[in-house]
């Protein structure tokens, strides 16, 4: 039979080995509780990344639509103002000088168009209205592409006869258009860009 000092000295090391299970327990929670806070944090970055990333597809498809919109003759006729005269201008423009085809023009300066230049300062008009302390704008580059180019395809018989994307005297070709916008997105000092092109025709002139 044990001593009492014997059976003393076994509980006092089955204590220790409590305590050391304990602690071994509290430090394997707080690891993970440290991890999972870290994660957490991280998912609510990416979360706050892809909401912005989003915010500037929306504003990019924004000055697209607006664009298109005003390179219609028909909008464009209806006394447009502010950054819209300057679209409605450049389109003039380029039409009227054909060695300006094939670049990217700014609409900053319509009667003198100069190269665009993706990131520069939106003009007036094409800034949305956002929440207190985010700014959402886009920029515009326009290019004309020269005549809508239909093969296999021709209008008027005999002498008369050509190809739409040639066009003609009586019946011209569609004129083909590219526009690019760049959006920019400030938010808490962070800003976020997206571009986007797309090419589109006006009717006939």
């Amino acid at each position: 039979m044990p001593s009492q000092s014997t059976r003393h000295r076994q509980r006092s090391q089955r204590g220790g080995i409590t305590i050391l299970v304990a602690l071994m327990l509290l430090v394997l929670l707080s690891i993970a509780a440290v991890a999972m806070a870290r994660n957490s944090l991280r998912e609510i970055a990416t979360s706050g990344f892809g909401r912005q990333g989003a915010m500037a597809r929306n504003v990019a498809d924004s000055g697209l639509e607006w664009s298109i919109h005003w390179m219609d003759p028909q909008n464009g006729a209806v006394a447009p103002s502010g950054a819209a005269t300057k679209l409605t201008q450049l389109k003039a423009t380029l039409l009227l000088d054909p060695t300006l085809a094939g670049v990217p023009r700014d609409l900053a300066s319509p009667a003198a168009p100069g190269v665009y230049t993706p990131g520069g300062t939106p003009l007036a008009g094409l800034t949305l209205s956002s929440a207190t302390g985010t700014t959402q704008a886009s920029t515009l580059g326009l290019t004309y592409m020269g005549k809508l180019p239909v093969s296999g395809l021709s209008q008027g018989v005999g002498t008369g006869a050509y190809t739409p994307a040639a066009g003609g005297a009586a019946s011209p070709a569609p004129d083909l258009w590219a526009i690019r916008a760049d959006a920019q997105v400030v938010q808490g000092g962070v800003t976020f860009v997206h571009a986007k092109e797309l090419w589109v025709s006006t009717p006939v002139r």
